[in-house]
């Protein structure tokens, strides 16, 4: 695992930014070295986002819920995010996990344009700081044992966990990036998101977007 203070070109999913003032957030890159095949691959990033969401929750409450595949919301604002790359490494597949918690953010803190659309723990917690270190700790604790059970062919308890924290990854209306519309139905067996359309079930994977129609 790899810490940062700030990131000067922080990344986020489909080429966004990530604004990541210093030591204001939680910015970290995990390494990962999975021994499953290539089509379960997809289930590490959820996995992860499980873990996000648990150590958020631990700090702000159950009003965190996750958007497959891998923001955390509060209120429906952007409080933390997870991105998962792939390489090939010498002894096999590696994922680089990287994962950003805004902590302690206030709301003058973040670029103009995202006020609207970002929080923070602190802002969560009525401006009452939190301590970043403690942070760390329950999220690594968490993305410890999420990863362990599912080392231990736990997938489908993963995915009811993350399930029972986003709401919208089943039976929810949803416009597909390729077009078309569809309801979703849950997660696949590779960590996609199955969603039901006129002509069958398409599986969604985290490099493909959804929106959520009406909003």
């Amino acid at each position: 695992m790899v810490l940062a203070e700030r990131q000067s070109a922080g990344r986020g999913r489909l080429g966004r930014t990530w604004d990541s003032p210093d030591r204001a957030g939680l910015y970290l890159s995990v390494l990962l070295r999975p021994a499953d095949s290539a089509e379960r691959l997809g289930r590490y990033p959820i996995a992860a986002a499980v873990a996000v969401g648990a150590a958020c929750r631990a700090f702000a409450g159950e009003r965190v819920a996750l958007k497959w595949p891998n923001d955390v919301l509060a209120d429906g604002r952007k409080l933390a995010g997870v991105l998962a790359e792939m390489r090939q490494g010498s002894s096999g597949a590696e994922l680089v996990v990287g994962i950003g918690i805004n902590v302690n953010q206030s709301p003058e803190d973040f670029p103009t344009a995202l006020r609207s659309s970002a929080t923070s723990l602190r802002a969560l917690r009525d401006g009452v700081a939190v301590d970043r270190e403690a942070v760390a700790a329950t999220l690594l604790e968490a993305l410890a044992a999420t990863l362990t059970r599912l080392r231990a062919d736990g997938w489908r308890e993963v995915a009811e966990r993350f399930l029972s924290y986003a709401p919208d990854a089943e039976g929810r209306r949803v416009r597909l990036a390729a077009g078309g519309e569809g309801i979703t139905r849950g997660l696949d067996a590779s960590g996609a998101l199955r969603v039901a359309t006129a002509n069958g079930i398409v599986l969604v994977h985290g490099t493909d977007s959804v929106a959520i129609v009406g909003e």
